[in-house]
């Protein structure tokens, strides 16, 4: 028997929750409807100089989203890139793309349909995933708003809590960069590190990388970014070298396009071969794994197109049997939260990840920063994202003048 008392008690509880509309045929759904877009441009200054293959920077440029529903919930977004130099995009292309082509599709929309939202997309606009992931990660996290659930439930769930993370080690010089990882390891902040390099010549980055490697042998794991700048004939002629230093990954030490020297590399099966620009779609995933041209995949959201395509080309690289990482476009705990997100559901993350980008800024954009402990990054717990935006900041290093002024909050 039903108890009648215990069930329209349970009826009173969800008109309190959501009210009347969930009782009417279509009502509810009018009130998930996506009403409004907003954008920003922000500059945040980051703690030192960082030191990219191609240049040097102090602050760090994001575009904001907030997508607000009918019924007033609101769902953030972040986007940013490395630099316009990493794959075309940029902070200001970014909002342009956002405001003036996907906007439209999206006014009126239901945002719980993502995977039609991300096809509208792809059939209305070419490339720009920066953009995409931007506008997906804002409608996760308004989803797991509107059913009070983490986004990466919505993912499939956590295979693990907290993830390993790489700090990396861009000063410049050789030097400093070992101070600065025994520092960090002595603080009991980070583990295990990444090398930048690609801004000297090829044969001298890596002379500075073994320096490093040795010089931090016995402490912690390191791992080598050249981002694309070496040529195949020093990376055959080091590999070796790097082998014997204790070098524990190469990432994407030669151009995005060179498949067949990646594979060289590969089969000389001593450093393993991370690919990181050379893997940004799945069609990437698919010939990296036919040409056997990596032994890790470098997870970015970002250069993607967002969460969902990030975990189908993880699926990919597990059905081959190779590792991932998590991979950072040097986000504030916005971007690193739904990268977190989607890496926690992986289960062939065996390299951890590189998500330090809140720690590395002066300052965050939300008002309850992602927690850092003793190496690692806890996954949020809270609904969407699991950070709330800080207008405060937004306000506080807004770009003066915006290139969009349409939807600009």
């Amino acid at each position: 028997m039903y108890d009648i008392d215990c069930l329209c008690t349970t009826i009173v509880q969800f008109k309190m929750q959501f009210g009347n509309s969930i009782f009417i045929k279509g009502e509810y759904k009018m009130k998930t409807m996506i009403k409004q877009i907003r954008s920003v441009i922000v500059d945040v200054p980051i703690k030192r100089p960082h030191q990219f293959s191609t240049e040097i920077v102090s602050t760090k440029s994001f575009v904001v989203i907030q997508v607000e529903l009918e019924n007033g919930l609101i769902g953030i977004g972040e986007g940013t890139t490395p630099g316009i130099w990493w794959n075309g995009e940029s902070v200001e292309t970014m909002q342009l793309v956002i405001e003036r082509y996907l906007k439209p599709l999206l006014i009126n929309q239901d945002p719980r349909n993502i995977e039609q939202l991300l096809q509208l997309f792809d059939r209305h606009v070419r490339a720009n995933p920066f953009a995409k992931a931007t506008v997906e990660m804002a409608l996760f996290d308004v989803v797991g708003k509107i059913y009070n659930a983490p986004v990466h439930q919505l993912l499939g769930g956590l295979y693990q809590d907290a993830i390993d993370v790489k700090w990396a080690l861009a000063t410049g010089d050789a030097d400093d960069d070992i101070a600065e990882a025994k520092e960090l390891v002595s603080s009991k902040q980070y583990r295990d590190f990444k090398i930048k390099a690609g801004k000297y010549q090829p044969v001298d980055d890596a002379k500075r990388a073994i320096k490093i490697a040795e010089g931090l042998h016995g402490i912690s794991s390191i791992g080598i970014d050249p981002n694309g700048s070496w040529d195949k004939l020093t990376a055959v002629r080091w590999m070796e070298h790097l082998n014997d230093a204790g070098v524990d990954f190469l990432e994407q030490p030669l151009s995005p396009l060179d498949f067949d020297g990646a594979a060289k590399l590969v089969s000389m099966k001593k450093v393993p071969v991370m690919a990181d620009e050379s893997v940004a779609t799945i069609q990437d995933a698919q010939r990296l794994v036919q040409e056997k041209a990596a032994d890790i995949f470098s997870l970015k959201i970002h250069k993607s197109g967002g969460m969902r395509n990030t975990l189908k080309i993880a699926a990919i690289a597990e059905s081959a049997g190779l590792a991932c990482f998590g991979g950072t476009s040097l986000e504030s705990s916005i971007g690193s939260a739904a990268s977190i997100h989607a890496f926690g559901t992986i289960r062939n993350l065996s390299y951890g990840c590189e998500s330090f980008g809140p720690p590395w800024l002066a300052d965050d954009l939300v008002k309850n920063p992602l927690e850092f402990k003793e190496g690692k990054v806890i996954i949020p717990s809270g609904a969407g994202l699991g950070v709330e935006l800080d207008e405060m900041k937004i306000e506080k290093y807004r770009r003066k003048k915006e290139r969009v002024t349409n939807g600009v909050f």
